[in-house]
């Protein structure tokens, strides 16, 4: 039978079972391997507070904290919010890691 994925959509690789985590979109349980993963990292404050924070702080050179997030989104809901796009059946045999801003960034063209 054809398969349209190499690891059938999962990272379960060995692994018998994988625990259900919470979607932060829909609230439905993927299991962890399947689900869609992204960390996300933000200022406390938006850039417009940012200066008048500076202006007023005391302490010289004082940086903000940033806010810490992991995000897991079932398939369904990271297409919806486009964090992850469906791909063409040539592009998904292209297997990379990292991001595509930093992929680009090395390639080279000769």
């Amino acid at each position: 039978m054809t398969v349209k994925r190499r690891n059938h959509g999962r990272n379960r690789h060995g692994r018998n079972h994988t625990r259900l985590v919470n979607c932060d979109g829909c609230g439905c349980k993927p299991p962890k391997d399947k689900a869609i993963k992204r960390f996300t990292v933000r200022n406390i404050v938006d850039k417009s507070s940012l200066s008048d924070l500076q202006e007023a702080c005391i302490i010289d050179k004082y940086e903000l904290p940033k806010m810490y997030n992991k995000v897991q989104y079932c398939v369904s809901c990271a297409v919806h919010r486009k964090t992850v796009r469906p791909r063409s059946a040539t592009d998904r045999k292209v297997r990379y890691q990292g991001r595509p801003a930093a992929r680009d960034k090395y390639s080279r063209d000769d």
